[in-house]
């Protein structure tokens, strides 16, 4: 019996023990069941709020970018739409795929990926109006007048000329002189002496000769010293004790009625200058170029006008002088003086530094110009450029648009190397990747050697235009040409002869007739 109890008790007692344990360890399996569930859910519920975090940061970002996109203005309507759809759709999107772990994951990704390019887009976009109002809108101009006196004579500085007789011009560039005097006279202690002159020359022969110990002079004008028999060494015996660059507006460019003018045709001044320092200095203008652009006919026509053409200027009262030294007395000058020999109005202009355009192209990696000669450079040392199409740095291409003394024809064929220049520059920055690879540098470059008191808003509006249709542009050249003399200029003394360019007059008209094609809508094309 005892047997028997025994084995009952051991009977009961293991199955007493073997059903606890397994209740147990089902509890226990259950406990564990929850807390993984719970963890998991809570992993989810962080990548959940993780991500709608990170579509709250790009739908922000997303609003800042098209505010800036809308602030530059340059962009048409309907594309800002486009984007602005696209850029609501990824933030849509990408909430609605937080419910799910792998698609929620890599939506994450994608999204601080567009962020980061969002972010980087508002910076540039931001950086291109601020370098683009930089050279829009610039409607003044700046002219450094210095007093000059003999490299032998003692004084270094201003107050070393007190008393000094003094040299200035009545007639010629009075104005620029004017300012100087009136400079001197009432914010210096300096006492001068002045004495008129009727021309430059007279004035200098009087400062060389001693009849005056000093001379005031606007630095644009040492440059013609360069090309006048027996004066070439003038700046090199004359010394500046004092110099001071004045500001002022350019004179309102108001349209003439009688001139040629048209809501589809845009003229603009190209202006190149090769000099150092602000772009904005007056100095004599080597490049001048009417660039057409008829919107409605998506025809470019670039008039090239020689810098020694021999034409009226228009401060000159009918005394004729060489283009180039209209731009000592302000851009406006040249404008106005290419409107009359023209006969069209001239909307606006572009300035460019020459030597400032060295860097731009250095910024580009080079260009690809086209010669239309096998010829070595005579004013600048040490270069060669074969037919056809040369690969040159920011040095080579000055070089190239130089040149003048290397071809029979001179200036006529420097302006076409020039407008040459200018088309490849175009066309590297339309066509290559270097533009987007270095391009707050590029846009610097240009800043710094470009000018234009062409609105921003007349700017966008082209942009706009062109990216609305994207229109082919077909682009047609013209140089209008002359004969090579000695005559007397504006600027400089009745007795001094420098070479000119006398317009060949059946050029001239027929640049007129292109330019009429372009107001009248027509098709043009130049043999």
């Amino acid at each position: 019996m005892n047997k028997k109890s025994n084995t009952k008790n051991n009977t009961g007692s293991k199955v007493k023990s073997n059903t606890g344990s397994s209740v147990g360890s089902k509890a226990k399996n259950n406990t564990k069941g929850k807390v993984s569930r719970n963890k998991k859910n809570k992993e989810n519920q962080v990548l959940a709020l993780t991500g709608m975090g990170l579509m709250a940061v790009q739908f922000i970002i997303s609003i800042i970018f098209m505010a800036v996109l809308h602030y530059v203005d340059m962009v048409p309507l309907k594309y800002k739409f486009l984007v602005g759809l696209v850029l609501i759709l990824c933030v849509v999107l990408g909430l609605i795929a937080q419910r799910w772990k792998i698609p929620g994951i890599i939506t994450k990704v994608l999204s601080l990926f567009m962020s980061v390019i969002l972010i980087l887009g508002i910076v540039y976009i931001g950086y291109t109006r601020g370098a683009i109002e930089r050279i829009m809108g610039n409607n003044s101009k700046t002219v450094d007048i210095a007093v000059y006196v003999r490299n032998d004579d003692p004084a270094k500085e201003l107050q070393d000329i007190n008393g000094y007789s003094c040299g200035k011009l009545a007639t010629v560039d009075a104005d620029n002189t004017d300012l100087m005097t009136d400079y001197i006279d009432s914010s210096t202690n300096i006492k001068l002496d002045y004495i008129d002159y009727n021309s430059i020359i007279e004035m200098v022969d009087a400062l060389l000769s001693g009849k005056v110990k000093c001379i005031i002079l606007n630095t644009a004008y040492l440059g013609i010293f360069e090309e006048m028999d027996g004066y070439t060494e003038v700046p090199s015996k004359i010394r500046a004790v004092f110099t001071k660059t004045f500001e002022s507006k350019l004179e309102d460019s108001n349209a003439e009625e009688n001139y040629l003018q048209s809501d589809d045709v845009i003229c603009i001044y190209v202006s190149g200058i090769d000099t150092t320092g602000p772009v904005s200095t007056v100095s004599r203008s080597d490049v001048n170029i009417l660039l057409f652009i008829n919107t409605n006919t998506h025809q470019i026509l670039m008039i090239n006008t020689p810098r020694d053409y021999y034409v009226p200027l228009s401060i000159s009262s009918g005394a004729r002088d060489k283009l180039t030294h209209a731009g000592i007395y302000g851009i406006d000058v040249s404008k106005k003086t290419l409107e009359m020999l023209y006969g069209a109005n001239v909307d606006y202009y572009f300035k460019l530094n020459f030597t400032g355009c060295v860097n731009i192209i250095n910024e580009l990696g080079g260009v690809d110009v086209y010669s239309e000669y096998d010829f070595s450079t005579q004013q600048t040392w040490g270069y060669h450029f074969n037919r056809g199409y040369n690969h040159v740095d920011g040095e080579g291409a000055l070089a190239f648009a130089r040149e003048r003394y290397a071809f029979t024809e001179g200036d006529r064929q420097r302006g076409k190397n020039q407008m040459a220049i200018i088309k490849a520059v175009i066309e590297k920055m339309t066509s290559s990747t270097s533009m987007l690879t270095n391009y707050t540098n590029i846009l610097n470059a240009i800043a710094k050697s470009m000018a234009t008191d062409m609105p921003y808003e007349k700017i966008g509006d082209l942009v706009k235009m062109q990216l609305n249709s994207m229109p082919s542009w077909d682009v047609q050249t013209y140089s209008v040409d002359g004969t090579g003399e000695r005559r007397t200029t504006f600027s400089m003394s009745s007795s001094q002869l420098l070479y000119v360019m006398i317009p060949n007059e059946s050029t001239v008209n027929q640049a007129k007739e292109y330019i009429s094609q372009m107001y009248r809508n027509e098709r043009i094309s130049v043999n």
